[in-house]
């Protein structure tokens, strides 16, 4: 068995290793740590690709995401990409944080 290092894992799963050992530690990937340091088997990172992109769950909550921005906009905001309206997200943080919340008009 052939252990790489953080940075060719990284690689492998093309991500930041600072992610990858955050993700390592807590156990969504598999890892060893030998000492301070991580090391990944990358026949176990393929597996673990494979598995995260077969995955029914991740195929279904992205079919729902392209769906919901898909129903969300207007024709008029669809057609250029732009949207006047503030994100009901951000009304909600400025109620609780107690911050007025200044309308513009647009016209």
């Amino acid at each position: 068995m052939e252990l790489v290092g953080t940075k060719r894992a990284a690689e492998i799963l093309d991500m930041h290793p600072v992610t990858l050992r955050e993700k390592a530690a807590k156990d969504e990937i598999p890892a060893y740590k030998i000492g301070k340091k991580w090391k990944f088997d990358p026949l176990e990172l393929e597996k673990y690709i494979k598995k995260d992109k077969d995955s029914p769950e991740q195929e279904m909550g992205h079919k729902e995401n392209l769906c919901h921005v898909k129903l969300s906009r207007s024709e008029k905001e669809a057609k250029s990409g732009i949207s006047r309206l503030r994100h009901p997200m951000v009304n909600g943080y400025a109620e609780v944080l107690g911050l007025t919340i200044k309308n513009k008009h647009c016209n």
